[in-house]
């Protein structure tokens, strides 16, 4: 019988892995908890600490499927082709999209608190 920690051990070997061995997932845990930092820093209200939490989350996690994608296509074809090329390049796309919509909602968030 699985113990009910098991998943989460899945999960938590998942994420390790991801932060180990890509280079853009390090950069986003890094910035992401450098926001998560200032976001206590400064005196926030609990409701734009939990957008900043929510848009780091969602940057990560999508990083997380990009980088899920991306060895599945590998795991499938070795060889180029366009359609593999397509899958990876949408899933990157996807994550530059939440990446810069974070950036636009955090300077929305800290930009006032900065300015006074």
């Amino acid at each position: 019988m699985k113990s009910w920690w098991q998943p989460f051990r899945h999960a938590m070997n998942g994420l390790r892995q991801s932060i180990r061995e890509e280079r853009h997932m390090k950069v986003h845990v890094t910035v992401g908890a450098i926001v998560l930092l200032v976001a206590f820093l400064l005196p926030l209200t609990s409701v734009e600490r939990a957008i900043l939490f929510l848009t780091v989350g969602i940057v990560i996690s999508a990083e997380m499927f990009n980088t899920a994608f991306e060895r599945v296509v590998d795991l499938v074809t070795q060889e180029w082709h366009p359609l593999a090329k397509a899958v990876k390049d949408i899933a990157s796309g996807a994550v530059l999209v939440l990446a810069l919509t974070s950036i636009a909602i955090a300077l929305c968030i800290f930009i006032p608190y900065l300015v006074q």
